[in-house]
């Protein structure tokens, strides 16, 4: 599934917006000031797929979605183009440029509607997550109580938008590990240093349709559905588990309050195989799994790996960092939904990362989706304030959004790669910053090159130009290269340089001033002659 074309008018600050994307590309990167609307391009395009997919929530703006289903191959040389409109004198749907009525839209959506579109935003606002909220309830109303593995499976092929949550990467991570891949299981060693499963224990509490009925712990509350048979396999392969009270508040406003609980402790790997025998594969598992959740069943799942440099079990899930989490989840999400055609809408996926993971987050991110999840049935839309995210990528992989003195707001490709700019280009040349230095030293390179730019210089011109340059000099900023390696030189030979060097005193300046004009008076008369 890859966008092609998306016209937004109306939305919040989006007024006649048109992007045009790089159909050809797995990755497209919204960059832009705060404001500019890039959060805003992707809430709208998940109320369109929302309201074409629920009919519930119908847009109040005018938007058009152009997008192709599947890449070309031998299956399908040419795979159906759609159009979604509701601009005026257009049809509702297109497929290959011709109209088509809802309802045969509706028996083919399967051929022509993406089968996920994933949401997930990094902060605690609730914006985007909202939009998701229609399909997670239809998800949940078909499977509360449902016994038939049948039925279960196809609420999981209608439920066509996921929204991403944190507990997502627990449960992706445990998939993982009770389906192992060797090249996924490489890529969390090599990347996140994480080299297997430990233990987890489940930890379940008393679910709110519970309330108030006679239903013991020992039972799971009674608990049916796809969300009970998970709950119980823990019981089965569990070392001891065991019904309890425990304390629980779920907010700092609320009383502390006694709740019934209970624990399934999965010891190893063996435990956890024996677990996983039970299901298909990791998507199966994964979906059983959050099943539990959405029913209110689970109070905490923890998990504990092995690391490169720790093999105790000590290293519990959270206590990873808030970057390692969050990129588990993410890669471990794409790694479920392998074989579907996705759309993926990422609102600052990177927050958390550090710079290393920032610079490589898309290339890890295009090679587990290689890996795992067929890349040309995919599109990964994210918005981004990082240059070291967009530091590899060619312009046809971003798209810069901006907004106008006079409230317009426009996407389009840079003028240039950000791959091969470095660091200091791609802030200046990309993102659009008048400077990528401090405001101290700016000043002085303004100052330098006003002077070095007049064309008569008085003496005390040229002294002050001397300073300035040696000033600058010693703060490495006349050293600057894009290979790292070589500005690491640069800077310990500038360090050696003037280690032992105090600053010129003005009479060094005046000195070194009168040098220079008698050396360029010297060349220039055996120039002459020559």
């Amino acid at each position: 599934m890859r966008l092609d074309k998306v016209y937004i008018d109306g939305f919040k600050n989006l007024k006649q917006l048109e992007v045009d994307f790089d159909e050809s590309k797995l990755t497209t990167v919204l960059i832009g000031q705060n404001g500019a609307g890039k959060s805003n391009l992707i809430e709208a395009i998940a109320q369109v797929f929302r309201w074409m997919d629920l009919r519930r929530n119908e847009p109040r703006f005018q938007y058009r979605v152009d997008y192709r289903i599947q890449p070309p191959g031998p299956m399908v040389p040419q795979p159906p183009r759609v159009t979604l409109s509701n601009v005026p004198g257009e049809p509702a749907i297109r497929v290959d440029g011709k109209e088509v009525k809802r309802t045969e839209f509706e028996k083919r959506k399967q051929e022509w509607f993406p089968d996920l579109v994933f949401g997930y935003y990094s902060g605690g606002s609730r914006r985007l997550e909202s939009l998701f909220d229609s399909h997670q309830r239809r998800y949940y109303d078909a499977i509360k109580l449902e016994d038939s593995d049948m039925v279960f499976k196809a609420a999981q092929e209608s439920r066509r938008l996921f929204y991403c949550r944190p507990i997502h990467g627990v449960l992706a991570l445990l998939a993982l590990f009770a389906f192992p891949d060797k090249t996924v299981a490489a890529e969390l060693s090599s990347k996140l240093g994480i080299t297997g499963f430990h233990s987890l224990l489940a930890h379940f509490r008393e679910p709110w349709f519970a309330k108030g009925k006679k239903s013991e712990a020992d039972e799971l509350w009674g608990a049916a559905g796809p969300a009970g048979r998970t709950a119980r396999l823990f019981k089965a392969v569990a070392f001891h588990p065991m019904a309890l009270e425990g304390n629980a508040i779920d907010d700092y406003r609320d009383k502390l309050q006694s709740e019934s609980q209970y624990a399934a402790f999965v010891p190893s790997r063996e435990h956890l195989k024996q677990f996983a025998s039970a299901f298909t594969n990791e998507r199966d598992m994964f979906y059983a799994l959050e099943a539990m959740d959405i029913s209110d069943l689970i109070r905490e799942m923890l998990v504990w790996v092995t690391r490169n440099n720790d093999s105790t079990g000590d290293v519990g899930f959270a206590d990873l960092s808030d970057g390692e989490r969050q990129l588990l989840m993410v890669l471990g999400l794409i790694r479920v939904s392998r074989g579907k055609r996705a759309l993926f809408l990422l609102d600052e996926p990177d927050t958390h990362l550090n710079p290393h993971w920032q610079h490589s987050y898309l290339k890890l991110i295009e090679d587990w989706t290689g890996i795992a999840a067929e890349a040309d049935n995919c599109h990964i839309i994210l918005t981004s304030h990082n240059p070291l995210t967009i530091s590899a990528l060619t312009r046809e992989e971003v798209r810069v959004i901006t907004q106008g003195e006079d409230g317009r707001v426009s996407a389009s490709a840079p003028y240039a790669d950000p791959k091969g700019m470095g660091f200091t280009a791609t802030l200046t040349e990309i993102f659009g910053l008048p400077t990528s230095l401090d405001v101290e030293t700016q000043r002085l390179v303004d100052e330098r090159n006003a002077l070095a730019h007049k064309p008569s210089k008085s003496d005390a011109d040229e002294r002050r130009l001397i300073e300035l340059n040696d000033d600058l000099a010693r703060r490495g900023f006349l050293y600057e290269d894009r290979e790292p390696l070589y500005q690491d030189f640069l800077r310990a030979w500038h360090d050696v340089r003037y280690a032992d060097r105090p600053p010129l005193s003005p009479d060094e300046i005046e000195r070194r001033h009168a040098a220079m004009k008698l050396l360029i008076k010297k060349l220039t008369e055996e120039g002459a002659k020559t």
